[in-house]
């Protein structure tokens, strides 16, 4: 979420991060990513929460912070989705 897909060097190490369904991912960055995560689990999260909650954790977060329409709430959906949690 925070860096993307695909191939890419950050801070001088190269690595290859691809997605379980092929697409190709752009990143939000990793301040958006983290505001995301920390409201999702201040405000939505459990500690029984799994998988397919914490999807749902993270897009009503996005959607709070940015709204259901951003990119930011888009590039949520997608991260999940490249790791077949839809």
């Amino acid at each position: 979420l925070a860096e993307g897909s695909g191939a890419k060097t950050i801070n001088g190490v190269s690595y290859n991060s691809p997605t379980s369904n092929g697409a190709k991912l752009t990143g939000i960055g990793r301040a958006k990513a983290a505001q995301i995560w920390y409201r999702a689990l201040t405000v939505y999260m459990t500690s029984t929460t799994n998988y397919k909650a914490a999807r749902t954790a993270t897009l009503n977060a996005a959607k709070d912070l940015y709204g259901s329409t951003s990119a930011e709430y888009k590039a949520v959906g997608a991260a999940w989705s490249g790791v077949s949690v839809n």
